[in-house]
């Protein structure tokens, strides 16, 4: 059963609010914008639609986020439109740096919408690997990892983009531009997901 045929006018009314506001503004809506979008007087209002929709598997909310709202890949489907995936942040091409301090959307093709998300690359040090400062990257979240995967690392100072390398017992991060050192793996490090696509610049 699509998503069309299972939403009434008014719940589809709210998911396309929700599209819009991620669309247009790049952050979901808060409860405050879709109150006075679907010109209701109370939040529970909203929030019982918001119900509805993860209940049939369109949306999720996230809870104690005020723009913890994410329209799922029959959420898209229900409304025809092009999947938007998170952009989220920056990442250095280079010695780790914050990140994942703003997630924003874009629209972008084919995509896994639970696992994918675009992150802006900082730097210089995976151009050997034609990862350029400034490029957008597609990365998708992962377990498992081989050697010679180009992944987004992180630990307690921020995250990085390095090629994960498997070299006789020892594991490490390798820059792809001969005027850095390489990475160790510490304890700390977690290794968030691949680079499968390099977007733009």
């Amino acid at each position: 059963m699509s998503g069309l045929s299972i939403l009434t006018k008014r719940q589809k009314e709210v998911l396309k609010a929700i599209y819009n506001s991620l669309k247009d503004s790049g952050y979901p809506p808060t409860l405050a914008d879709l109150r006075d979008k679907l010109d209701v007087s109370s939040n529970q209002a909203v929030l019982d639609f918001l119900k509805i929709l993860e209940e049939k598997g369109l949306i999720k909310k996230e809870e104690g986020a005020a723009r913890g709202l994410k329209i799922l890949k029959e959420g898209f489907n229900a409304l025809n439109v092009q999947p938007i995936i998170p952009y989220v942040g920056i990442s250095a091409a280079g010695p780790y740096t914050q990140a994942f301090e703003d997630i924003r959307w874009q629209s972008h093709g084919q995509v896994e919408l639970t696992k994918d998300f675009l992150v802006k690359v900082k730097g210089d040090s995976m151009v050997g690997a034609g990862i350029n400062d400034g490029d957008i990257i597609l990365v998708r979240e992962s377990n498992e990892f081989k050697n010679g995967d180009i992944v987004l690392a992180r630990d307690n100072d921020g995250t990085t983009i390095k090629r994960l390398i498997h070299n006789r017992g020892k594991i490490y991060l390798k820059p792809e531009n001969s005027k850095y050192s390489n990475v160790p793996i510490y304890p700390d490090t977690r290794l968030v997901g691949k680079v499968i696509k390099i977007i733009s610049q």
